[in-house]
């Protein structure tokens, strides 16, 4: 997050960039220190005011390429964001969280709290708010409204129309409450290349074309959102299949749905670790694994090596 705030800034403050900030990337540092975060954006609500930090959102696109931002946005729903974000959270031991609860297929709530420790700053809780705003915006949603209540209980709009908007007196703004309405929600396309090296590693020589196709698509399916904990009739029916005839269909040629799956997902974790320097356990998240254990046992169980030692020799 903090890339992406330094990001914005060369575009709207260059000035506000310290010289060294470079040796702080967000992208390829596992951890950044709490302390250096919150010092560091409150440094910019008082620099730049509050739209600064509401407005971040926007560069997610812009930045060079992250996996955690790239998972992100190929969400299929805001529930399946909603589930990313959450699980990352835990994934990553992260003390602040966001408490989410989708009311219904247009409408959410979010709670920013700590799970030791300070609780999260306002300049924390602006940024959050319109980096979620803006991976909604990405993924799809439609005519977002987000908004924010004032001391005296009032409902303030805090984004409209495209556009960020911040009471006189931003210091009477309850910053770890917000709700957000969507009119309409339609899905970005993915363009998905299936690899037939990748096929043909998994299928037996002998397989009828037109079964070794069918799995080709259900491939497909995994590798549009491999980030995602997909269950097998949810890949079934974007494959047009009753589960019960893709269970069949895998058992035809000896294989089973979580083999797939796990083919897919160290598939994808080979491509990271090799392609980009972001941090493993960043990686092993976006592959679509439960936990780094999870993601290192089973990495090693298919390659023979650990995810570091493979990108070492990559």
């Amino acid at each position: 997050m903090i890339n992406l705030v330094v990001h914005r800034l060369r575009k709207t403050h260059p000035e506000l960039v310290p010289q060294d900030m470079n040796a702080v990337d967000a992208v390829r540092e596992a951890h950044v220190p709490m302390t250096f975060k919150r010092d560091f954006l409150d440094f910019i609500w008082r620099k730049t005011g509050p739209k600064m930090l509401l407005s971040v959102g926007q560069e997610i696109l812009n930045v060079s390429h992250d996996p955690i931002w790239y998972a992100a946005v190929r969400s299929g729903s805001p529930a399946m964001l909603f589930d990313k974000w959450q699980r990352f959270e835990i994934f990553g031991h992260s003390k602040n969280r966001l408490r989410i609860e989708q009311i219904d297929d247009k409408f959410a709530s979010f709670q920013r709290y700590a799970t030791d420790g300070k609780a999260p700053t306002t300049p924390e809780n602006l940024l959050i708010c319109g980096l979620i705003i803006s991976l909604m915006k990405e993924i799809g949603c439609i005519g977002l409204c987000c908004e924010m209540q004032v001391g005296n209980g009032e409902v303030f709009t805090v984004f409209e129309d495209g556009c960020f908007s911040v009471p006189e007196d931003t210091s009477s703004l309850v910053t770890s409450v917000w709700t957000i309405r969507w009119k309409s929600f339609s899905p970005r396309a993915e363009n998905v290349t299936l690899s037939a090296e990748l096929l043909d590693s998994w299928v037996p020589e002998a397989c009828d074309p037109k079964l070794k196709t069918l799995i080709g698509t259900v491939i497909l399916v995994l590798m549009s959102d491999v980030a995602r904990q997909w269950k097998v009739g949810e890949v079934a029916h974007e494959a047009c299949l009753s589960t019960r005839s893709l269970q069949r269909r895998l058992r035809g040629v000896g294989r089973s749905f979580s083999s797939l799956v796990r083919l897919v997902r160290i598939h994808e974790a080979c491509r990271l670790l090799k392609d980009c320097d972001a941090p493993v356990t960043a990686i092993g998240f976006c592959s679509g694994f439960s936990d780094s254990a999870h993601f290192s046992r089973d990495f090693r169980a298919s390659m023979g090596m650990t995810p570091s030692d493979y990108r070492a020799v990559c």
